[in-house]
């Protein structure tokens, strides 16, 4: 947003990387607050960061500022921002819990899981009530639009946008040693959630000649069903990496069949380096089209699952398609792109705010 005009001002506990310039942080305690663990450090800098908020809210000019809300923010501070007259933004990084809760129920239940996933009762009411609060909401995909709209918020209230992200990540990343057959990959947390027992089910029963990578860290509730499947030799534990161009690079296509996301940065990772994509509606990131850029699924099943692994198994011709097509997509997501129209909606509700 910065290269795009807007002068964006964080506040933030901790920042443990480089930003772009002319981004302004504001952080409570930045000599201790970006090398201990937060637990230790949590206490003392949530309040000077609340009242470093705040003072930034008194400073501001109504008339040309956004507050731009990430979840996890007290209610307190958004009714604040509205009492001066500031236009306020919830960022949706997934569903509502309201959407989310019953979507993830239905996974663990599935599996014959208790449901660990948090999203309880409570939690599910206090953000029900806290949405009611925002004057608009970034969406970073249709599902998350039609959530929203089940909940009663206006469809003027929705800003239609994305994640993104750095194709300068992936260059000069060599790819990872190749074995005979095909390969798919997945790059993520290894758990329900992300519709792991699912893609191992249907790899199974794919029957396909070669191998699928998991790329990430494992989810304790579902290691013993991951360690079953690895003693075939057709699926591989690659562990957590930090850039995973590598893994893309050496694979022939990415499966992601994710229950509930947002906008996960790994489709366009994967659609970036090349890659066509089988994924469900909530992980296509409006990047995967049908049949175009990739194959789209149900959530929840291994048929779909393993029907979309063999027919890209089989089909070289498609798999280049859709892969080139990824890769010309992936050029609309990319940061830079994302945050010069995310200006440009902002510039457009303030204009609307103090026309009316």
């Amino acid at each position: 947003m910065a290269a795009a005009g807007v002068t964006p001002e964080i506040h933030a506990g901790r920042r443990r990387a480089a930003l772009p310039p002319g981004v302004c942080v504001q952080q409570p305690c930045p000599a201790v607050g970006n090398r201990l663990p937060w637990r230790l450090v949590k206490a003392a800098a949530v309040p000077r960061l609340e009242a470093g908020f705040r003072a930034a809210l008194a400073d501001t000019d109504p008339e040309t500022t956004v507050a731009h809300f990430w979840p996890g923010t007290p209610s307190r501070l958004v009714a604040e921002a509205l009492d001066r007259g500031i236009v306020t933004v919830r960022e949706m990084i997934n569903s509502p819990c309201a959407t989310a809760g019953p979507i993830l129920d239905a996974a663990y239940a599935r599996l014959g899981l208790p449901a660990t996933h948090g999203l309880s009762a409570s939690v599910i009411e206090g953000e029900t009530e806290e949405l009611k609060l925002y004057d608009y909401f970034f969406a970073s995909n249709p599902e998350v639009e039609r959530s929203l709209l089940a909940l009663g918020v206006g469809p003027h209230q929705i800003l239609a946008t994305t994640f993104g992200w750095r194709p300068d990540r992936f260059t000069d990343q060599p790819p990872i040693a190749r074995t005979d057959g095909f390969r798919a990959v997945f790059v993520g947390r290894i758990g329900v959630r992300k519709g792991v027992p699912e893609l191992l089910e249907g790899w199974e029963s794919a029957g396909i000649n070669g191998e699928l990578v998991l790329a990430g860290p494992i989810d304790d509730e579902i290691a013993g069903l991951v360690e079953s499947y690895t003693g075939s030799g057709r699926v591989r534990l690659w562990g957590y990496v930090d850039n995973p161009g590598g893994v893309y690079a050496g694979s022939d296509v990415f499966v992601f069949p994710t229950w509930e996301e947002g906008g996960p940065q790994v489709t366009y990772e994967a659609a970036g380096c090349g890659l066509p994509v089988i994924t469900t509606p909530m992980g296509a990131a409006r990047l995967v089209e049908h049949e175009r850029t990739g194959l789209l699924i149900d959530p929840g099943s291994p048929r779909q699952i393993a029907d979309a692994i063999r027919t890209l198994a089989g089909d070289a011709s498609a798999r280049h398609a859709y892969g080139t097509a990824a890769r010309a997509a992936a050029a609309s997501f990319t940061y830079g792109r994302v945050g010069s129209e995310r200006a440009d909606l902002l510039r457009e509700i303030l204009r609307v705010r103090h026309s009316s």
